[in-house]
Formats: C-alpha cells, sequence, structure tokens
C-alpha cells in the first residue's frame, strides 16, 4: 500500500524566527518544527549555513530570507578580516592576489580572486571595499558587498609607480568611497594629490574622475602603517615624526588637509640611531584613530586612542598595554610589526603579525592573533605565507557566501 503524500503548510515560527518560512511541518514526515530548526540554522556560522541551502526548497527559503539574514547577523556580531595574499602564481610566474574574508576563529567564509596585483599597494576599507592597484598600474576596485562575486571597477588611468592609494568613506550622510592619491617626493618637490569618488556598488564607477586636491602641510609617509581612515578622516604619519605635532589629517568629505596638525601621545625616549628603538603606527579601532607604539626591547604594544571630550576637545588614552609573544630576539627584523585591526564586541582584540622581510608582503607573511586583554593570554587562528593587506568587513556574510 502506499504511504499517504505528505502534507505542506506556511508555518508561522513566531518569537525570533524572523517570520513566516514555508516548511514542512507534518508532525511525522520527520521534518524539524520551524522553531528549532531556526534556531538551530541561527548558530552556524555564515559558511556551513549557506551550504544547507542545498538540502531543500523549504531550507532555501529559510536561508534566503532577509529577515533570518538580519538575525543571523545579529548572533554573529564579530565582524571578518579581509585579508589580501599573495599565494598563488599564474601560468607566466606571476603572484596573483586572492581576497579572503577570514573570521575571528580562523574559518575563511569566502575566497575571491583578484587577479594580478601590486601588492605592495593594496588598501582596504572597513565594510570589505578593497582597492586593487593592478601590475599595469590601474585601479580596481573589489566589493564584497555587490550582487556579483566580484566587481572591477577600473578608473581608465596609468599611474606612475611613485604614488600611493589610501581608500576610505566620508563622514556625511552619503558615506562615498573616495580614494586619496598621494605622488611621492621628487627632488624636495611638494607631494601632490588627488581625489577619486568610487559608486562602488551603483556600477558608475568607471565615469569617475580625479580631482586635485591641496598639498599636504609637510611631507608624509604612505605606506602601510603610517596610515588610518577614521571617522572620515585620513591620518599620515609626518616623515618628520620628530615634530611636536606628527600626524596629518586629510578630510575625505571636504577633500582638503586640516590646517592645525594631530600631537600626538608622548614617546617613549629614544636616539633615532638605536636599531631597536620603538615603531610608531596608525590604526583605526571602534572609529577611533590609534596609535600603536611598539617598543621591541621592552616586549610590550601600547595602544592609544585618539577620544574627544564633552567640550568636543580631543585627547589621547592609553588603554591598552600588549605583550607580544613575536619578540623573541633583541633586535627586530625588517618589517616585523603587530598591527591591531579590531576590538571585538566581547573585548578581545584582533592583531594581524607580520613576519620580517619586505614589510611582510614580498617576502614576509603574517599570523592572526587575538589577544585577551583579561587574561593576557593569545591564540594564533590564521596564517598567510604572503599578505598583503588586512582590513575589515562588518557587512552580513549570508548575502556573500556563495553555496
Amino acid at each position: 500500500m502506499a504511504p499517504p503524500p505528505r502534507k505542506r503548510r506556511r508555518v508561522d515560527g513566531g518569537g525570533g524566527n524572523g517570520g513566516n518560512y514555508p516548511l514542512v511541518a507534518t508532525p511525522n514526515d520527520g521534518v524539524l518544527p520551524v522553531d528549532l530548526l531556526n534556531a538551530v540554522l541561527l548558530r552556524l556560522p555564515a559558511r556551513p549555513a549557506c551550504r544547507l541551502r542545498a538540502v531543500c526548497r523549504p531550507w532555501r527559503a529559510v536561508l534566503s530570507d532577509p529577515r533570518f539574514a538580519a538575525a543571523h547577523a545579529a548572533r554573529h556580531p564579530d565582524p571578518h578580516l579581509v585579508v589580501a595574499a599573495c599565494d598563488r602564481l599564474d601560468a607566466g610566474g606571476i603572484e596573483l592576489v586572492d581576497v579572503y574574508l577570514v573570521g575571528a576563529s580562523g574559518d575563511v567564509a569566502k575566497r575571491v580572486p583578484a587577479g594580478r596585483c601590486d601588492t605592495d599597494a593594496v588598501s582596504s576599507a572597513r565594510d570589505g571595499v578593497a582597492l586593487l592597484v593592478g601590475n599595469d598600474r590601474r585601479l580596481r576596485v573589489l566589493d564584497a558587498a555587490a550582487s556579483a562575486a566580484v566587481s572591477l571597477v577600473p578608473d581608465g588611468e596609468h599611474h606612475p609607480i611613485n604614488c600611493s592609494f589610501t581608500l576610505g568613506r566620508a563622514a556625511s550622510s552619503s558615506g562615498e568611497h573616495k580614494v586619496l592619491r598621494i605622488g611621492t617626493v621628487v627632488h624636495g618637490e611638494p607631494q601632490v594629490c588627488a581625489v577619486l569618488t568610487l559608486a562602488v556598488a551603483g556600477g558608475r564607477g568607471q565615469n569617475a574622475r580625479w580631482r586635485e586636491a591641496p598639498s599636504p602641510p609637510l611631507v608624509v609617509r604612505t605606506r602601510r602603517g603610517d596610515v588610518a581612515v577614521a571617522g572620515g578622516v585620513a591620518y599620515f604619519l609626518l616623515r618628520r615624526a620628530y615634530l611636536a605635532d606628527w600626524i596629518a589629517a586629510f578630510d575625505l568629505e571636504a577633500e582638503q588637509w586640516r590646517p592645525a596638525l594631530v600631537g600626538g601621545p608622548p614617546l617613549p625616549a629614544w636616539r633615532p640611531t638605536r636599531p631597536d628603538r620603538p615603531r610608531v603606527t596608525l590604526a583605526e579601532l571602534g572609529g577611533s584613530l590609534v596609535v600603536a607604539i611598539d617598543d621591541h626591547r621592552a616586549a610590550t604594544l601600547d595602544l592609544w586612542f585618539l577620544l574627544a571630550a564633552g567640550d568636543g576637545e580631543q585627547h589621547w588614552s592609553k588603554q591598552y598595554t600588549v605583550t607580544m609573544p613575536y619578540h623573541r630576539r633583541p633586535w627586530r627584523c625588517d618589517g616585523e610589526s603587530a598591527e591591531p585591526v579590531v576590538v571585538l564586541d566581547d573585548g578581545r582584540i584582533v592583531f594581524w603579525v607580520w613576519a620580517g622581510g619586505g614589510g611582510g608582503t614580498r617576502h614576509g607573511g603574517g599570523v592572526m592573533r587575538v589577544y585577551d586583554p583579561i587574561t593576557g593570554g593569545h591564540t594564533d587562528v590564521a596564517t598567510a605565507a604572503r599578505c598583503a593587506h588586512v582590513g575589515v568587513y562588518t557587512g552580513n556574510l549570508l548575502s556573500l557566501v556563495s553555496e
């Protein structure tokens, strides 16, 4: 005798399941009740959850529902790292860059091939937009949040080798992505600047044009660790860092350099000729500008936050002193440093620790290290043999991960 046909109906999950999902809910057909299924799926990371879309149409409907995606993002608030790494070669032996979205546990949520790039000129923004400089010195934009897996928007201009690019987001309500191009100093001449607005998701970036911008008040550094973007302002270390005020600020909304330099936190006493002198880098954590002072000899990394007081005045506050276990020698290798990337909701700090050699790009790699300030312990969760840049992605992974 043939078994009775299976019955299907819509079930209102109610409560915290995010809405109505078309599920098989007949008691004797072996399918989980909608509330229990919803609770189980919400606990899964994005990558395995997206794979379960292939189980059946009802599960696909649940996992593709925007309301479920919003509930999943609220349950998994920790951001992901955007890691641009050189781990492959093409047929001609040219390095290829892949961009990874890596969770705080080290799990790779997504990998996007980016092709041939100048690994020393890869930049990224907090929301997962990566700026790539091709071997032909043309810009390309990789937007993880676009509908396509990868969105490459060329700006149509070949750039000289002696210039750098900084990608950031303006502080206005539109939140436009902008690129600041700075030409390096040639024979003592002022640095030449230009700004480009990117329509990343709208597809209009191909029509973007560069606009001239003022030169910085003093010569600024533009390499990794010398630049940070926070609150719509791009901050740069001055080349003459021994001045009283040694940080220059470029307002991305106004497209102007601020007339006043920023005085940094107090630096430890050191001689310029000392080989193990503290290394000073800039970062952005929690929307604030951070100065990281890496004293290799003391094996500590101090994190100073630029905070605003009630009267609007800004001041520096040292909020963390981290013991860095990569200090195993009385000297520092070229390029060896630790870069703070993001503070997780539970207070842990994610660092990218760069290995020695070539600034951690061509010849060195790095490790993703999660530091717990309460216990003082750390955990290494991911490594990259040749890492070019690390940024942060805070969007919804369910809309990004392929099945």
